[in-house]
């Protein structure tokens, strides 16, 4: 009785990588829930694309959603993740693309807690920085493409160190496979490619050194061909080899760069954003104590990805996930080569964690918790938690213009970021802007600045757009413009946003 006992009991309890990945989870959507769809419009715009592609089962290659740009060539290199948001979003809604995003999370946190036990770290070791891991990249945790883009990152990540360390080789054929699909996810599969390269340049290196060892050849081809599969399959994708001069010529765009909030350095007054200085002083202080040999690939990934990350925030991340199994290795060395010898009872502690954590199945539990938090999520008493938040977004407004049955009388102003928004809850009016910079550019996104903040020659921009009315919020300075002229009307109000008529 007792031994049946002890077998349901382990059975019953997760372990602690389980216990992350469920925290991580919850964090989603419970935690974040509702204010998932506060940051920008983003998600509606990528909803409504996914939508389309669903509706008429092509992908568009001319813009069709906008008024400025309508018929101009774009690159579709987020179809997929479009489709599958817009796929889960006829499902179960906004919630269902709240779980898709949660799940991707959960996913990314789990990928690193086990790249960092593989690293040779002890269960609460990995588990602290694991939950570190979850911290550092809900910095940007968004209900967006990216987030394909972390998780892929993750699992290259874990791959390659395990390839490195003495896995099969034949794990490094998942890669190709992998960047067809994230080619086609995220324009960040850039970030894939500069890892990639990192692993294959370190054991170039380590064959330059020791010409007479057959292993560092052999890595090194295997390493420089999976690179070369992977370059070749990124031209899988709708726009083919054109969507790398598109992905990397944004980043020569600095005034759009600068324009866009998330890719400024972070602001070290934002909480989670201390969390990653901690870090950083952290990882600062570990080398220093460490007295063996670094390991020159951790080091330079450890530089290079700490200085995307201070580059811009939304790298922090991508920062977490390459990196942290870095740092555990790195703190678990720290700790045994301490000469007063508390750092090796601290770490016969953790091992001796560690075995009880091994003996623990908990897996399916998990599993069932996981499913049973899906389908609290997607219930009605919380699914309507999900929602773009009416005192950023127009959603009154809209909601009041769509039972009134206004027509809109021509072209449309409307505020940046409400534009993903306006084409999620209004898809049958085509807007000036929204998020999708790389597409529209640096002369459209400052004409529209020009005219919010009523440069000089606004209102001939305006006209020449034969821009008919105009949805922006009540602190614009446009708003206080349009209320000093007699041919604009003035046909909504509320805190969040106005709606001016041109007259005829």
């Amino acid at each position: 009785m007792d031994r049946r006992s002890d077998r349901v009991i382990r059975w019953l309890l997760p372990t602690l990588g389980a216990l992350l990945v469920v925290a991580a989870y919850v964090f989603t959507l419970f935690l974040r829930g509702g204010s998932l769809f506060a940051g920008d419009g983003d998600p509606g715009r990528h909803i409504r694309v996914g939508s389309y592609i669903l509706e008429h089962r092509a992908i568009p290659h001319v813009d069709v959603f906008s008024h400025t740009m309508r018929g101009q060539h774009f690159i579709p290199f987020e179809w997929l993740s479009e489709v599958l948001a817009a796929a889960a979003h006829a499902i179960a809604g906004l919630a269902g693309v709240a779980v898709l995003t949660a799940a991707l999370f959960a996913a990314t946190v789990g990928v690193v807690y086990v790249a960092i036990r593989r690293s040779g770290v002890p269960a609460p070791i990995a588990f602290a920085f694991g939950f570190l891991t979850l911290i550092l990249t809900a910095i940007h945790l968004h209900p967006r493409p990216h987030m394909f883009t972390t998780a892929l990152l993750a699992v290259f990540s874990l791959v390659l160190l395990e390839v490195r360390r003495g896995a099969p080789r034949r794990w490094l054929l998942a890669l190709p496979v992998l960047m067809a699909a994230w080619v086609n996810l995220h324009g960040g599969f850039l970030v894939g490619f500069i890892l990639l390269g990192a692993f294959a340049s370190d054991a170039v290196v380590r064959w330059t050194r020791d010409r007479q060892s057959a292993e560092s050849r052999t890595m090194s081809l295997l390493l420089l061909a999976t690179l070369a599969a992977c370059l070749l399959v990124s031209l899988a994708n709708p726009a083919g080899w054109r969507v790398w001069p598109h992905a990397i010529g944004y980043l020569r765009l600095t005034w759009l760069i600068d324009f866009t909030q998330e890719y400024k350095s972070p602001d070290f007054h934002n909480t989670l954003v201390k969390i990653f200085l901690l870090s950083l002083l952290l990882g600062t202080g570990v080398l220093g104590l460490v007295r063996s040999r670094i390991d020159p690939l951790g080091l330079g990934l450890w530089l290079l990805f700490m200085a995307f990350a201070l580059h811009s925030v939304r790298n922090v991340p991508l920062f977490a996930v390459v990196c942290m199994p870095w740092l555990a290795s790195w703190t678990c060395q720290a700790l045994r080569e301490r000469p007063d010898g508390r750092g090796m009872r601290f770490w016969n502690w953790a091992v001796g964690v560690q075995r009880a954590d091994t003996l623990v199945v908990g897996w399916p539990v998990a599993l069932l918790a996981l499913l049973l938090l899906t389908r609290v999520a997607v219930a009605p008493g919380w699914k309507d938690e999900f929602a773009f938040a009416p005192d950023v977004f127009p959603v009154a407004a809209v909601a009041e213009l769509q039972s009134s049955n206004f027509v809109p009388p021509g072209p449309v102003y409307n505020e940046f970021r409400w534009g993903g928004y306006l084409l999620y809850a209004w898809p049958e009016v085509p807007v000036f802007i929204d998020g999708q910079t790389d597409f529209y550019g640096e002369k459209l996104t400052q004409e529209y600045r020009g005219i919010r903040f009523i440069e000089p020659g606004w209102r001939l921009r305006l006209r020449e757009r034969n821009v008919a009315w105009v949805m922006v919020p009540p602190t614009a300075p446009l708003a206080g413009a349009l209320a000093l002229l007699d041919d604009w009307d003035l046909r909504y109000s509320d805190s969040t946003a106005v709606v001016w008529v041109r007259k005829n």
